[in-house]
C-alpha cells in the first residue's frame, strides 16, 4: 500500500477487513441479553474465569474476535458482542455514538454481572472502552488492549499520531460512505491485508459489513473522528495497565513512529507492540495472542 497520509476515507475498507472469518462462519452459538429498553445485544462466548470482552471496531462482529475468543477462552470467559447498531444487535434510529456506545458496555457488563474485566477493543472499539472510562473511571476495569487506533484522530500539528488534518477531509469518506459503501469497501479492503482476498471472501465481508445501516455507519463515523479521548488516555496512564498493538507500517509513513511517540509523551506507563497492519490481530493471530498472552502475565500479577 502507499505510505502517503491517507484520508480517513481509506479506513472504509476495515468495515470489512476485520470480518474476514464471516466467509468460513462462527464456531460459536449467539447468545442475546436485553440491556435496556431499545437495546438487545447480540454476544458469543467459550470459557470461564476472569472475563475478556473483545470490542469489535466500526461496523464489525463478533466474527472479527473469533480467532481471539477461541485462543482466550482457555484461561478467561472469553466474550466478544456485536456493538449497537453492527451485526445482530438491535438498530436504534438515535444515540449512534461512541459515548453511548461506553455506556452500553457498562450496561452489558452489569447485564452479565462481569467483574475485573479485561478489556480489548479494536480500532473504534477502543472509543468505546474511552468513553466508558470517561463517564465510569477504572474501578471494575484491570487491563485493556487498544488495536491501532490513536484517542483523537484529527492531526493538529505535524508529527501528532492521527488520520485527517481537517474536517473537510472527511468528505470524501462521507460520500463514498453514503453513496457507494459497498463499492468503496471492496475498493480499500485488500489495503487492511496482505495476502489477495479472493472475490467471494470481498462479497461475504460486505454483506457483513452492511448490517448496519448506512445511516448508523455515517453517525458513528463522524462522532468518532471528531472525538478527544487524549485526556481520558493520559488519566488511566498507571492506573490500568494498557497495551497499544499499532500496525506497522500502518496508514501511512510514520504511522507507527508517531504512535509511539503519542504514547511516550501522554501515557508513559503503556506498553506498545507494533507489527502487521490494521487488522493484525487477525492476519497474525498467533503473534498477537502471544504478546496479549505475555502483556496480561504481567498485568494481572
Amino acid at each position: 500500500m502507499a505510505h502517503d497520509r491517507i484520508t480517513i476515507a481509506q479506513c472504509c475498507g476495515a468495515i470489512a477487513a476485520a470480518l474476514l472469518l464471516a466467509f468460513s462462519g462462527s464456531a460459536l452459538a449467539g447468545k442475546y441479553v436485553r440491556v435496556s429498553p431499545e437495546l438487545t445485544l447480540h454476544y458469543e462466548e467459550s470459557g470461564s474465569g476472569r472475563p475478556i470482552i473483545f470490542i469489535p471496531g466500526w461496523t464489525f462482529t463478533t466474527r472479527s474476535m473469533e480467532q481471539q475468543v477461541a485462543h482466550f477462552s482457555k484461561r478467561f470467559r472469553a466474550i466478544s458482542y456485536d456493538p449497537r447498531g453492527q451485526g445482530k444487535s438491535s438498530k436504534t434510529r438515535e444515540n449512534n455514538h461512541y459515548t453511548q456506545h461506553g455506556a452500553d458496555l457498562l450496561a452489558f457488563m452489569a447485564a452479565l454481572k462481569l467483574k475485573n474485566v479485561v478489556i480489548v477493543g479494536h480500532s473504534w472499539g477502543c472509543q468505546t472502552t474511552y468513553a466508558y472510562f470517561r463517564a465510569h473511571g477504572t474501578e471494575n476495569v484491570k487491563a485493556f488492549v487498544c488495536i491501532d487506533s490513536p484517542p483523537k484522530l484529527i492531526v493538529e500539528q505535524e508529527g501528532d499520531w492521527g488520520l485527517v488534518k481537517a474536517a473537510a477531509e472527511l468528505k470524501p469518506y462521507h460520500d463514498g460512505t453514503a453513496y457507494a459503501r459497498a463499492h468503496a469497501t471492496r475498493e480499500f479492503l485488500q489495503s487492511m491485508v496482505t495476502r489477495p482476498l479472493k472475490p467471494q471472501e470481498i462479497q461475504a465481508l460486505v454483506d457483513e459489513s452492511m448490517k448496519t445501516p448506512t445511516s448508523i455507519a455515517l453517525q458513528l463515523d463522524y462522532d468518532a473522528n471528531m472525538a478527544d479521548y487524549t485526556a481520558e488516555a493520559r488519566a488511566i496512564d498507571g492506573k490500568v495497565p494498557v497495551l497499544n498493538v499499532l500496525a506497522d507500517p500502518g496508514w501511512y509513513d510514520g504511522w507507527t513512529a508517531a504512535g509511539r511517540a503519542w504514547v511516550g509523551r501522554h501515557a508513559p506507563h503503556s506498553e506498545v507492540e507494533a507489527f502487521g497492519l490494521h487488522l493484525l490481530h487477525w492476519e497474525f493471530p498467533e503473534r498477537f495472542n502471544a504478546a496479549v498472552d505475555a502483556f496480561l502475565e504481567r498485568a494481572l500479577r
